[in-house]
């Protein structure tokens, strides 16, 4: 189950994670930034090359596959930051999405391609700026992004807009959604900018009158009925429609990059940390062995299984368990060892 050092060696060496997704419990992607050293950096700067244009590697692991044989992957030259995310409708594929001009590259169920961008103008645009998220709700993927676009992807090249259904900003193309999530597709909560929360009851969006014009970043809806949403800094609030109490005041240098509702409690992580909330309160998520820890950074979730990804490597959640799939500082220390002469 555990990543081989070969594998590694051949896709994630020069590359550090910085997002992840479950696709199903048996199938997991990342994306993956490339490192680079001192000298490089040195040249990037001179040649004044933009950082967010390092190459990218988009990485999917087969936990059932035979040893050696369970990483495939695929290199995105030039393009700038990539989110990544899954769909199991219309078909079982991990989607890479290209934050500005949001090219698709989709991999699964025995193909693999480059999609057409998300709709900007056409027809019924989806996108009214940069995508920041990309969720899978009911198995179809959504994304959500600047401007307040939302959209779901119906299949290849095909996007569904629920953006001109929700008022634009009055000046500014860069603010809007930066999460989205879903008891269902009938049942959405968007979030994004200072204190701007929108909600999808099946026919309408409608603005929710939230306690905070701080900006929020992360939103979460659990399996208690609670929607959770946080914003700068880790302030946090859990309710519903119209009802929010704060149930943490913030304190969290970086905030929260991921939240996720896993065997009955919600899961929050940034590069930092990870924590839980039970109970409406918020604390050190407790029990981890640390190099579990050391993961923290994105988190996704899926059919039973939390999927958590970062600097420090990778690991999963199932049934209470902690596995983990690759740590860094120890699959470095082997590939120098591989090396050395």
């Amino acid at each position: 189950m555990q990543m081989t050092l070969k594998e590694y060696a051949a896709n994630l060496s020069t590359f550090y994670v910085y997002g992840c997704v479950v696709r199903d419990r048996t199938r997991f992607g990342f994306i993956a930034d490339r490192w680079y050293a001192d000298e490089e950096v040195e040249e990037e700067e001179k040649s004044r090359s933009s950082r967010d244009r390092r190459d990218k590697h988009l990485v999917t692991f087969f936990r059932h596959g035979d040893p050696g044989k369970q990483c495939g992957w695929t290199l995105l030259e030039d393009w700038a930051t990539v989110y990544i995310g899954a769909a199991t409708k219309p078909q079982s594929q991990f989607i890479a999405l290209e934050m500005e001009d949001t090219s698709a590259f989709v991999v699964g169920s025995g193909v693999s391609y480059l999609d057409t961008p998300v709709k900007e103008c056409e027809g019924s645009p989806v996108r009214r700026g940069s995508i920041f998220r990309i969720k899978m709700i009911e198995g179809y993927a959504y994304v959500c992004g600047g401007n307040r676009s939302v959209g779901k992807r119906l299949g290849k090249g095909e996007w569904f807009s629920h953006s001109e259904a929700i008022p634009k900003l009055a000046n500014s193309t860069d603010d809007g959604f930066d999460d989205i999530a879903g008891f269902s597709e009938n049942d959405l909560y968007a979030v994004g900018g200072k204190g701007d929360v929108w909600h999808y009851n099946g026919k309408t969006w409608q603005q929710v009158s939230f306690p905070t014009n701080i900006w929020t970043t992360t939103v979460c809806c659990g399996g208690d009925g609670n929607v959770y949403v946080s914003c700068y800094e880790g302030l946090t609030f859990m309710g519903r429609a119209n009802r929010w109490k704060k149930i943490c005041d913030g304190g969290i240098s970086l905030g929260f990059k991921d939240m996720v509702w896993h065997e009955g409690k919600v899961w929050c992580t940034n590069d930092n940390g990870v924590w839980t909330i039970e109970n409406g309160k918020l604390a050190r998520a407790s029990g981890l062995p640390s190099e579990i820890y050391v993961c923290s950074g994105s988190l996704s979730v899926n059919d039973g299984v939390m999927l958590m990804a970062g600097l420090g490597g990778a690991a999963f959640m199932e049934n209470g368990q902690w596995h983990n799939l690759f740590l860094r500082g120890e699959m470095e220390m082997a590939v120098r060892k591989s090396n050395a002469p």
